[in-house]
């Protein structure tokens, strides 16, 4: 997917944009729910979603999460075990937003949107173009743990999620900045 990517910068971003702790801790306590996604979307360039999150959404509230959004995220799902209307149905939500299904094996059934094949636990690739993702697990926010993790994050890698207890998208600007003073990003 050539075009994923429009500004060719490191998309960051986190799993999920909904954790309950952050309601209280990033989001404004009088910002409607409706509207959480496109204030994440100020702070991140992507969002993963695990395949029960984006399933078990009730489809107008998400609808009105990803037009609220405008098209500024990237999308990264993951495939459910199996296919059925319901999932069929949820990820024709998605069908208008740049989106990406990360699945153990890609499924041609689902041929409608690119797929990147899992490479192990936290990382999916794009057969095609290379391109890839990582998700890192952050059980403490330490910049010292974390320029190691960019020192040996690929050149090119055009995907990072943060995930773990103390991944937050309030932290997503401040992992920017080390990556633009590291010359990552």
């Amino acid at each position: 997917m050539a075009d994923f990517n429009v500004d060719g910068r490191l998309l960051l971003g986190t799993v999920g944009w909904q954790r309950s702790d952050w309601l209280s801790e990033y989001y404004p306590v009088d910002l409607p729910p409706g509207w959480r996604l496109a204030y994440y979307a100020n702070d991140c360039g992507c969002v993963m979603l695990p395949g029960d999150t984006w399933l078990g959404m009730d489809p107008e509230t998400l609808q009105e999460s990803l037009e609220e959004a405008e098209g500024r995220l990237v999308y990264f799902l993951e495939a459910p075990p199996s296919w059925g209307p319901l999932e069929r149905d949820r990820l024709s939500l998605f069908a208008a937003w740049r989106t990406v299904l990360l699945a153990d094996r890609p499924d041609l059934k689902q041929a409608q949107l690119p797929q990147w094949a899992s490479q192990g636990p936290g990382a999916w690739v794009d057969r095609d173009s290379g391109a890839g993702l990582l998700r890192w697990s952050l059980d403490s926010w330490d910049m010292r743990t974390l320029r190691r993790k960019v020192d040996a994050l690929a050149s090119d890698m055009p995907a990072l999620i943060l995930d773990g207890p103390a991944a937050s998208p309030a932290r997503v600007p401040e992992l920017r900045t080390l990556l633009e003073l590291m010359g990552r990003a």
